[in-house]
């Protein structure tokens, strides 16, 4: 469900050979943080790790089924402090998801709580299970039947 970015693996070695080389990078790194997807018959839930980033830093984007999560991690520098190492990612945390059609954008609701943000995207209710009445010779049947919406 992510778009394919080629240039991602590129810029990723790119900024390593960077850091093993001591070269400073003047763009922010781009990194996507690790997401779960999951689906049950109320819609999705995507989860997505973002530690040490503050809530109001977060800008979630939906439109024409694509579901766009962003965030930045800045590193403090500060002068008279040498680092030795420094491994936790920082610089823009993004992610971008092609979302079907059956899935209503204009109602995702965002929860974020001690580094994880919540995502739930709800079935439209177009593809939503309903309960359709058959009629046989004008008369009703007397149990209704169960069918599927069309999946668009």
């Amino acid at each position: 469900m992510m778009r394919f970015d080629p240039f991602r693996d590129i810029e990723e070695l790119t900024q390593r050979m960077d850091r093993a080389f001591g070269a400073a990078s003047t763009a922010p790194a781009r990194l996507a943080p690790p997401v779960d997807v999951h689906e049950d018959e109320t819609g999705l839930e995507l989860t997505l790790d973002l530690p040490g980033v503050q809530a109001d830093a977060i800008q979630i984007e939906a439109e024409n089924q694509t579901l766009t999560v962003q965030a930045e991690r800045s590193y403090s520098r500060r002068e008279g402090r040498t680092a030795h190492r420094v491994e936790r990612a920082h610089g823009v945390l993004a992610r971008t998801f092609s979302v079907p059609a059956k899935y209503d954008l204009t109602k995702v609701e965002a929860d974020y709580q001690n580094g994880t943000l919540t995502l739930r995207v709800p079935r439209s209710e177009a593809a939503q299970k309903r309960t359709v009445t058959v009629r046989t010779g004008g008369q009703l049947e007397a149990a209704p039947k169960t069918v599927d919406a069309p999946s668009a």
